[in-house]
């Protein structure tokens, strides 16, 4: 290798590259073509002396060099990039741009809602379902797909960064009409019924897991759906039980005519954080975008405050 430093574009698209996973989908980030990151991958491994890359089928993958190099340069680049970032100018009147999140079924509907409400018509944003599984769960964000995405947990991942966005309730539900349950629960009627779960698992375990002191093991299941709001309409129609975030069941309690109890057990609040890459930090829009978030968190706060007195 020569004692030069190789250009910073090319160790830039050499990142992207490796952030991305493949050519098209760095070329795609990058707003540029496949031929031009091969070229500028050709570039640099001239000047450096060393196989980047090689062929794996109808893609690519990186050399044991270039992992020892990406992670030497990765924190480096993320911060030139965020020089040049910040330096940049956003103008929430007048920019056009579309913000990318990927936030809890619960959330989604609150957050789009308050986003539309403020933000000027020349900017967007654009909301995707969560992953059902710990393993694909950031894969969106660590290849820049999302902005931002908001979870119950907070991942341990030394690129990543996070804030509380609020702490929440879950409340148990059942439809107005239940033969057995009127006006109060307890722990032994809970355990009693039949129960519709969401199953989704957040570190190995079921997400009520998290905060429930009780044996969930020993409920009855009749229905393991992947959407809250399928357990909701299902118990409405239903003498099934279901736990639910407080700010859904009071966005469906007159439209799908449902009790709303605090759960009879012992139990923990729900956190939700705002979670993104440190290498977006000083970037104006980004910026921008938390505190809108942050904002809008303030207000669904605000409102179950004043619906669940």
């Amino acid at each position: 290798m020569r004692n030069e430093i190789p250009n910073f574009n090319l160790l830039a698209v050499f990142a992207a590259v490796m952030e991305q996973g493949s050519l098209s989908k760095a070329a795609e980030h990058l707003s540029t073509n496949q031929s031009t990151i091969s070229t500028a991958l050709a570039r640099l491994k001239k000047e450096i002396g060393q196989e980047l890359f090689v062929r794996s089928g109808r893609g690519v993958v990186p050399t044991a060099y270039s992992h020892s190099l990406y992670e030497q340069i990765q924190n480096p680049i993320h911060e030139l990039n965020g020089v040049f970032r910040s330096l940049g100018t956003f103008d929430p009147k007048t920019t056009e741009r579309k913000f990318v999140m990927t936030a809890p079924e619960h959330l989604q509907w609150l957050l789009l809602n308050e986003f539309n409400k403020r933000h000027p018509e020349a900017l967007s944003l654009e909301v995707y379902d969560q992953p059902d599984n710990d393993e694909k769960m950031y894969d969106g964000l660590l290849t820049q797909r999302y902005d931002v995405m908001i979870d119950i947990v907070v991942p341990d991942h030394p690129s990543i960064q996070s804030t509380q966005l609020f702490e929440g309730d879950f409340v148990v539900v059942c439809r107005n009409d239940h033969p057995r349950i009127q006006g109060g629960i307890t722990e032994e009627q809970y355990m009693k019924e039949t129960h519709a779960v969401l199953e989704r698992t957040r570190k190995q375990s079921l997400s009520l897991g998290h905060y429930a002191s009780i044996d969930l093991s020993q409920r009855k299941v009749a229905y393991h759906g992947r959407s809250l709001f399928s357990n909701l309409l299902l118990c409405s129609q239903t003498d099934f039980l279901a736990v639910v975030p407080l700010s859904m069941a009071l966005q469906f309690q007159e439209k799908l005519q449902i009790q709303i109890f605090k759960p009879p057990f012992a139990h923990k609040r729900m956190s939700n954080h705002l979670i993104w890459l440190k290498k977006m930090n000083n970037d104006p829009g980004h910026t921008w975008l938390r505190n809108e978030l942050i904002e809008g968190g303030k207000q669904v706060v605000a409102s179950m405050n004043e619906q669940w007195k």
